[in-house]
C-alpha cells in the first residue's frame, strides 16, 4: 500500500491524466484514451449474509432507550424504504436485535422452568390438579407486570422480562405456602371453607408484609437507577401488588372448588 506526499494530494486528479500509458507502438497519455471521472465510492464493502449492506447508527442520549428511540425513527426509515427499489430490505440491528434474541432465549428458559416447576409440584402433591392452583398465580403476576410497563410507559425488554421470571418464583411461594396451611387445617379435621378461612387468615400478614417489604426494596431501582433497572423495578412491583391481592382471593377460592369438583385428598 503506498500513499503520494501530503503535498502532492491536491493536484491527485489532474496528474492522473498525465500518466502514460503503453500504446501499440510507443507510450501515449492516459487523456488521449480515457475520460476521467471523479466519484463517491465505497471504500470497503460490507456484508451480512453474503448481502451487501450499508449500517445507520446512532447513540442516544442519558435518559432514553435505545428501543424507543427506534421504535420512533422507524416509521420514517420505512418511507424512506418506499423510495428505493424493491430489493431493499431494512432490518434492526445492535441493541433492538439483541433484545430480540435475548427475549427468545428468555422465551425458552421460562418454558423449561415453568415444565420443571410444575413436575415437582406434581411429585410433592401427588396430583396434577393442585400444581395447576399454584400455578395460577403466575398469569396473575404477568398480568400485574404488563400494567406496570403499560402506566410508566416501559417497553418490555430484556431486563423486564428477567423481572417477571423473578417474579413468578415469589408469586409461587406464597400459593404453595397458603395451600399448605388449608391442607394442615384439613388434616386437623376442619371443614374445608373454615380451613380455607382460617388459611387465608393466617397468612395474610406474612404474605401483605414480604410484599410490601420486597416493594420497598424494588422503590429505589424504580426511580433512581436509571432506564437499564426502572422497567424491571416497575414490573416487579405491579406484579406483585396485583398477584398479592388477587392471590389471597384466587388461589382459596380455585383450590376449594378443585376439593369439590375433583374429590383431592389431603396427603
Amino acid at each position: 500500500m503506498l500513499r503520494i506526499r501530503s503535498e502532492d494530494r491536491a493536484s491527485v486528479l489532474a496528474d492522473v491524466s498525465d500518466v502514460y500509458v503503453d500504446g501499440y507502438g510507443d507510450k501515449v497519455p492516459l487523456e488521449s484514451i480515457a475520460q476521467l471521472v471523479s466519484t463517491w465510492e465505497p471504500a470497503c464493502i460490507q456484508r451480512l449474509d453474503t448481502i451487501r449492506t450499508i449500517t445507520v447508527g446512532c447513540q442516544t442520549l442519558p435518559g432514553y432507550l435505545s428501543n424507543s428511540v427506534a421504535a420512533a425513527a422507524r416509521p420514517r426509515m420505512l418511507e424512506i424504504l418506499d423510495t428505493l427499489p424493491s430489493t431493499y430490505t431494512l432490518e434492526d440491528g445492535g441493541e433492538a436485535e439483541q433484545t430480540a434474541e435475548s427475549g427468545a432465549k428468555i422465551a425458552g428458559a421460562f418454558q423449561i422452568s415453568a415444565i420443571l416447576i410444575l413436575l415437582v409440584l406434581i411429585a410433592q402433591y401427588n396430583s396434577v390438579v393442585k400444581p395447576f392452583v399454584v400455578l395460577s398465580t403466575v398469569p396473575l403476576a404477568l398480568v400485574g407486570a404488563l400494567i406496570g410497563l403499560f402506566s410508566t410507559g416501559w417497553a418490555l425488554g430484556f431486563m423486564p422480562s428477567l423481572g417477571i421470571v423473578s417474579l413468578a418464583g415469589v408469586v409461587i411461594n406464597n400459593a404453595i405456602i397458603l395451600i399448605d396451611f388449608i391442607e394442615g387445617y384439613l388434616k386437623e379435621g376442619k371443614p374445608l371453607n373454615d380451613a380455607v378461612a382460617d388459611a387465608g387468615r393466617m397468612r395474610m400478614q406474612p404474605i401483605i408484609l414480604t410484599t410490601l417489604t420486597t416493594v420497598g426494596g424494588l422503590l429505589p431501582l424504580a426511580f433512581l437507577a436509571g432506564p437499564m433497572w426502572a422497567g424491571m423495578a416497575w414490573a416487579m412491583i405491579f406484579g406483585l401488588v396485583l398477584s398479592t391481592g388477587l392471590t389471597l382471593l384466587v388461589i382459596p377460592t380455585l383450590y376449594a372448588f378443585c376439593v369439590d369438583k375433583f374429590k383431592l385428598t389431603v396427603r
